[in-house]
């Protein structure tokens, strides 16, 4: 039990709860994580900036990124390992939502059917702050009590705004960082254009981090494609 608060720390209640029996099997079978290239949490923003219409928009680019053959092909070339991939939905400090839970993906199908699932999820929450440290924590402790085992682990950071909650952005991108998990973002610039050069100042951080804004919400399908392409890369690249 040790290991699974120490990996849970920073969830909320309702979402450790829901982790409880995939931490418990990784805290009991540890030593047989199934190895991957990379782990990799898309962690979406869900706070009240965002309406209906402009959530929907993130979920349908995310679901036609994986539908489309690049990034299809760049799933195929991380074989044998492949890659295991999650979605959060993130907002206030305990909002944290897990709609999709780590998958392994390893050919153009599994990513083809991994972005099905992502056209059917659906919204959580109206939070009423943007805490982009606790989409942070609660992805890296997602990361940390998961079964798989990534030579690389990344956070995809999607959001429109600057973080305004607690707890604290920059202990909790140092955190991310000592746990050797790299936190690229997607900025989404519909109110602000100096929204890039905030996320990165202020949210990236590791080895090769790095932004890929959008102008707006229609942008975010073009954005989050290059950013997948940039991310699903093969570990000697």
């Amino acid at each position: 039990m040790t290991a699974f608060w120490r990996g849970t720390a920073g969830l909320s209640r309702a979402m450790a709860s829901r982790l409880l029996p995939v931490l418990l099997l990784a805290t009991t079978a540890h030593a047989q994580d199934t190895p991957v290239a990379i782990e990799l949490v898309l962690a979406l923003d869900a706070s009240a900036s965002v309406d209906r219409q402009e959530f929907a928009l993130q979920v349908e680019g995310l679901a036609m990124a994986f539908r489309d053959p690049d990034v299809q092909r760049a799933v195929e070339d991380l074989q044998p390992l492949g890659v295991a991939i999650a979605v959060v939905q993130w907002g206030a400090p305990g909002d944290t939502q897990l709609v999709l839970p780590f998958t392994q993906l390893n050919s153009g199908r599994d990513a083809k059917a991994f972005g099905f699932r992502m056209s059917l999820i659906h919204r959580f929450m109206w939070a009423g702050v943007t805490s982009i440290a606790t989409g942070i924590r609660d992805s890296a402790a997602l990361i940390e009590g998961n079964e798989f085992d990534g030579q690389r682990k990344v956070i995809d950071v999607a959001g429109d705004g600057e973080d305004n909650g607690a707890p604290d952005l920059e202990a909790a991108r140092q955190s991310a960082r000592a746990q050797g998990i790299i936190i690229n973002g997607l900025p989404i610039m519909a109110d602000s254009v100096e929204l890039a050069d905030y996320y990165k100042a202020r949210v990236i951080i590791g080895p090769d981090s790095f932004v890929e804004p959008a102008r707006d919400f229609d942008d975010y399908a073009r954005a989050i494609r290059a950013k997948l392409l940039k991310e699903l890369r093969p570990l000697a690249s």
